[in-house]
């Protein structure tokens, strides 16, 4: 059981500011929505967390919120009351229905692709269909998308994760027609050029990115950054810088709820 003390005062703020924008989420109900896909310049900046945010702030929103990880790599076996049977998912998709108490959903249509070890080689080796993967996530987000007012998609690390077998996260975010919202690390000069690299990705499967958080910030540059990262954001890109979050360690350790969960 992960403790709702994960997300920080500095992401709701942020989260408030994604919602309430014009680009991405009206302030009534809209069957017309465009998914939100949250993705990252790589792995362990912030993209669980910011989600967990968003989703929140969606549910307050929303009667019902929707939830998919389509492309996931660390998985773990649930049950699914559609096939009454059990089934492996994204360990993202097991925290998101669980916290969020997303039974409108089920677990079949959560998380359609999972990447375990050895399926790369069975793709290159042609054990496994290209379309046959594609049209996984297409029949899942319709699902899931049509349970639902709004749906906010996770993506897998940074935007061209999932290339070596056809499903990246850019591709994705292009075939459901989703706007993207980009985490980067604490920074300006690395960040923005890790941020770059997603960028001319997302441009070329016509991705439009709806703004950027960068996570992690030292408390000392904070101001620095969020000036001088939004300035740049608009000059080059056109986009908005949605928010910044300062470092806060603690946040990655332990509730004792978790460390209690261990010896149950």
């Amino acid at each position: 059981m992960w403790s709702s003390n994960i997300i920080s005062q500095h992401q709701i703020k942020i989260t408030n500011k994604i919602l309430s924008s014009r680009c991405l989420f009206s302030t009534k109900p809209n069957p017309h929505q465009r998914p939100i896909f949250v993705a990252a310049t790589k792995q362990h900046v912030g993209k669980t967390s910011v989600s967990l945010s968003l989703l929140s702030g969606l549910q307050k929103r929303y009667d019902k919120v929707g939830f998919i990880k389509p492309v996931g790599q660390q998985h773990v076996p649930v049950h699914s009351s559609l096939l009454d049977a059990t089934i492996r998912v994204d360990k993202d998709v097991c925290l998101m229905r669980e916290r969020f108490n997303l039974d409108h959903i089920d677990y079949e249509h959560m998380s359609p692709v999972i990447i375990p070890s050895g399926y790369t080689k069975k793709y290159i080796d042609g054990e496994i269909e290209h379309n046959g993967q594609l049209e996984k996530v297409k029949d899942s987000f319709k699902h899931v998308s049509e349970a639902s007012d709004v749906v906010l998609c996770e993506g897998t690390g940074h935007c061209a994760v999932g290339s070596i077998v056809g499903v990246n996260n850019a591709q994705v975010a292009s075939m459901i027609a989703a706007d993207m919202v980009l985490i980067a690390n604490g920074g300006l000069g690395s960040a923005f050029d890790e941020l770059e690299l997603n960028r001319v990705l997302c441009q070329h499967y016509n991705v439009r990115i709806a703004g950027v958080v960068v996570n992690k910030v030292l408390p000392s540059k904070y101001e620095q950054t969020k000036h001088y990262m939004s300035k740049a954001l608009k000059q080059r890109w056109g986009v908005p810088l949605l928010g910044c979050i300062p470092d806060r360690p603690f946040l990655g350790c332990p509730a004792l709820m978790d460390i209690e969960a261990l010896f149950q």
